[in-house]
């Protein structure tokens, strides 16, 4: 690190940025070889992205995470007691690594397991049902959003806006059969609301899809800007 500190000071002016330049783009064009197949260049370049996205988490995760907690758990370990029980759960899901230690690791894998279950119900139910059913009891009444045509395409928005909330959740009631009478009259009515929820549904992964395909796009563009302006643009400039 000494010698690496030594060299960076003696390194001339603006020497620095010219070797991010050239990092960056040489490994763009390594990722971008991918169209010619998973050659070598792209497989450096791929290993590489990886172990500094890894290095980096890593990095992140004790500086930001552990090592405060860590510091607080020692110096007031009665105060802090809970870091105490989480550090013994981590610990203890190392042992997944041993074959006869590897019960211990149940509890922590439980632990995790379970929380983030319940994470992950409650988020989808207080940041997207809830909050989706919500937003759908507006008023379709013209007269609620003003006069004239405004007051009309607003309340034909909110009215396709209830709609397609009913609908889509319609589409995910998932049953046996309907019997009797009245549960097949119930079917029947549910069928074509479950098929416009379906519809719904459709668009809605179509859309995602497109923005995602355009945001593909705009990453290539900026990578392919960045190649002709600011890496080949100043060579060329250099030879004639």
């Amino acid at each position: 690190m000494t010698g690496l500190a030594r060299w960076a000071a003696q390194a001339p002016a603006g020497g620095g940025e010219t070797l991010g330049l050239w990092t960056a783009a040489l490994l763009t064009l390594a990722v971008l070889s991918y169209v010619l197949g998973r050659n070598v260049a792209f497989r450096l370049a791929e290993h590489l992205f990886v172990g500094v996205a890894a290095g980096y988490g890593a990095a992140l995760a004790w500086t930001m995470v552990l090592a405060p907690r860590a510091r607080t758990f020692l110096a007031d370990p009665v105060g802090h007691w809970h870091y105490g029980l989480f550090f013994g759960l981590g610990l203890a899901l190392l042992a997944r690594s041993a074959r006869r230690l590897s019960p211990l690791a149940n509890l922590p894998l439980a632990v995790l397991f379970g929380a983030g279950a319940g994470l992950a119900l409650g988020g989808a139910l207080t940041g997207t049902l809830v909050g989706q059913v919500r937003g759908a009891l507006v008023s379709v009444a013209p007269a609620a959003y003003g006069p004239g045509v405004v007051g009309w395409a607003y309340a034909a928005d909110a009215l396709l806006l209830t709609l397609g909330t009913v609908a889509v959740l319609a589409s995910y009631q998932f049953t046996a059969g309907y019997g009797g009478r009245l549960g097949a009259a119930w079917g029947a009515a549910l069928r074509p609301l479950r098929a416009l929820g379906r519809g719904f549904i459709l668009v809605a992964f179509g859309a995602l899809l497109g923005g995602a395909i355009l945001s593909f796009f705009a990453l290539l563009s900026g990578r392919l800007d960045f190649l002709l302006s600011d890496w080949l643009g100043p060579l060329m400039n250099g030879v004639f």
